[in-house]
């Protein structure tokens, strides 16, 4: 078994994997292989010419504590069943790893089958959503729909592009969205016989819902608003599917908080966790963090797959940004890879990692340190792929 970049007459096989791995629609498949897949950003595990296992990284940026980053997004980890057990998607993972590295992307996120199977890698539990689940009229009886309200077309992707930049800039690790971002998501919604559509206030656009209905089910894929007469509206015109749907579902924001104005949210909305994160280089992901005031803190960070990470690393001030550096002597905070991807995305706090003991902080003073550096925040990330 051996690790390579495929070649384009490798694409049929990977494709072949895809769809017995994957509970996806012949339709999907066919748009995904046509533009999302690049052999380039492809790795697989193979005997001679053929391949055992596939794995993908898709390139994005993501807003990371005010920086952008870029990052790769791990898809289409598949292997045939007769070399499964066998050790491919470990290599291939670890093979992924150093790829990401050489490439200059310090963190990686993926949507995994199983938890527990990327925790070991390094990988840790980063997003969460609030979920709605619930009868048609979950969040709001039919009624007169007021306002302007347009169907959503790929014309527009500006408009779209300009309510989501204004709605995800509140929150952590999320996606900055280009024009082929938006050509993924609306051609993924139309195959699904998707729709979307435009709310606007005061001949502006206040907002845009995208949504799916299947089998009686409405699944809200986006409500992104920035006015409550918006979000009012866009509920609104998703409660006027009633006579199409039985079901609505919705991955809100974790601190969304509809459910305050509901007729009664018992039993209709739970934490979903989501997307994982990992650091794929200790002192790059963490340089440039924006800090008030004077810190000094060493951490001693512990990583069993990447070297590079293992070991104990200095945070000092410069010009109000974090600078890191290689670090000998007792640290006064120790932490595993996985726990500081946690705190870096905001997904827990420095006191939560304590009191759950994932993390040994020595004194108040590196407490203190750490909760200036690992500031609150809430992450969020819509992309599943």
């Amino acid at each position: 078994m051996h690790i390579k970049v495929p070649s384009d007459e490798d694409i049929k096989q990977i494709k072949e994997l895809w769809k017995y791995c994957f509970d996806d629609s012949p339709e999907f498949v066919d748009w995904f292989f046509a533009n999302r897949y690049r052999s380039e950003n492809t790795l697989v595990s193979c005997d001679g010419d053929t391949i055992r296992s596939a794995l993908q990284l898709l390139p994005y940026t993501i807003m990371l504590r005010d920086r952008q980053m870029d990052t790769s997004y791990l898809v289409g980890m598949s292997t045939w069943p007769e070399y499964r057990g066998r050790g491919d998607a470990a290599a291939l993972i670890r093979h992924a790893l150093k790829v990401m590295h050489q490439r200059q992307e310090w963190i990686s996120i993926l949507l995994p089958f199983r938890y527990d199977f990327y925790r070991k890698y390094g990988w840790e539990i980063c997003y969460q959503h609030l979920m709605y689940k619930g009868h048609n009229e979950i969040f709001n009886s039919p009624g007169r729909l007021s306002g302007k309200i347009i169907p959503v077309s790929f014309d527009m992707i500006d408009i779209l592009n300009e309510c989501y930049q204004a709605f995800v800039k509140h929150y952590n690790g999320y996606v900055i969205r280009r024009k082929d971002d938006w050509e993924r998501i609306l051609g993924d919604l139309y195959i699904e016989h998707g729709s979307g559509y435009i709310v606007y206030d005061n001949f502006r656009a206040a907002g845009y819902v995208l949504f799916t209905i299947t089998n009686r089910e409405l699944r809200i894929r986006e409500l992104i608003y920035n006015a409550p007469g918006a979000k009012e509206i866009l509920l609104k015109l998703i409660a006027s599917h009633y006579s199409q749907c039985d079901t609505i579902i919705w991955n809100a924001p974790a601190d969304d908080i509809t459910y305050v104005d509901m007729p009664d949210s018992r039993g209709l909305l739970y934490k979903q966790t989501f997307v994982m994160g990992r650091i794929v280089d200790v002192k790059n992901a963490l340089a440039g963090i924006k800090v008030r005031g004077d810190i000094d803190l060493s951490i001693k960070v512990l990583d069993d797959i990447l070297p590079w990470n293992n070991g104990v690393f200095r945070l000092k001030c410069m010009n109000e940004r974090v600078e890191v550096s290689s670090a000998e002597g007792f640290p006064q905070v120790v932490v595993s890879i996985n726990t500081l991807a946690q705190l870096l995305w905001g997904y827990i706090t420095p006191e939560q990692a304590v009191r759950h003991g994932k993390l040994e902080c020595s004194d108040s003073n590196a407490m203190c340190t750490l909760k200036e550096v690992f500031s609150p925040a809430v992450p969020y990330i819509i992309e599943d792929y």
